[in-house]
């Protein structure tokens, strides 16, 4: 013998747990919708997916800026160390010149 199929469907309310044999919209329990409302989840995730992708962009964006700051700091000390031994060269040439030309003072009266 064949049992009887029942023509409304057996529910489970995501909210009260409720089970109920409804063909509605409602939850005859609670009056809450059948459906999970997955927007705020699915907004939820994206906001924290957001901010741990913007955090990761701004941590390498600082540690690219410490790095060229290093790089460039490093440069400049070598540009400067030059600059600083052609002006010793300069003041050392200017001096042996300037005795070769100049005549020697006299020792005395």
């Amino acid at each position: 013998m064949a049992t009887p199929v029942s023509s409304t469907p057996q529910r489970v309310c995501p909210h009260c747990a409720t089970v109920s044999f409804t063909a509605g919209p409602r939850c005859p329990a609670c009056g809450r919708g059948f459906r999970r409302h997955t927007l705020l989840g699915v907004a939820a995730l994206l906001l924290v997916t957001s901010a741990i992708v913007l955090g990761g962009v701004a941590l390498l964006l600082v540690e690219f800026g410490n790095s060229l700051e290093t790089e460039l700091d490093r440069q400049v000390r070598s540009v400067q160390d030059g600059f600083d031994d052609d002006v010793r060269g300069l003041q050392r040439e200017l001096r042996e010149e300037l005795d070769r030309r100049l005549p020697t003072a006299p020792s005395g009266p």
